[in-house]
């Protein structure tokens, strides 16, 4: 297994448009060898909040071909669909392969 971790420091009081964004469908979820997103909140800093989304995936290459697929490529050069929401004020991305499951 595969996993993708984005982490994003949002300006406060953004939580509901962060949480909704998730929420939505969007084509990565119908990607093949998609498994699923976490999102993960951490409000307890003074001036923003963090959410660490975790995206597992089947494996390296299942990662890979979403983000060499024509659909993923189109998402990010629309940039009305797909620019960096006001309230983001960072955004990092660590990946890790998954080595051991209890």
């Amino acid at each position: 297994m595969y996993v993708v971790v984005r982490i994003m420091k949002v300006t406060k009081n953004h939580q509901e448009e962060v949480i909704k964004r998730f929420l939505n469908k969007n084509l990565m979820s119908k990607s093949p060898g998609y498994i699923k997103s976490l999102l993960l909140l951490d409000s307890k800093g003074k001036d923003y909040d963090v959410f660490r989304q975790e995206i597992f995936w089947k494996d390296k290459r299942a990662f890979f071909v979403w983000e060499g697929s024509p659909e993923h490529i189109a998402m990010h050069k629309n940039k009305t669909n797909h620019s960096k929401p006001e309230e983001i004020i960072e955004v990092s991305r660590e990946t890790y392969e998954v080595v051991g499951e209890i």
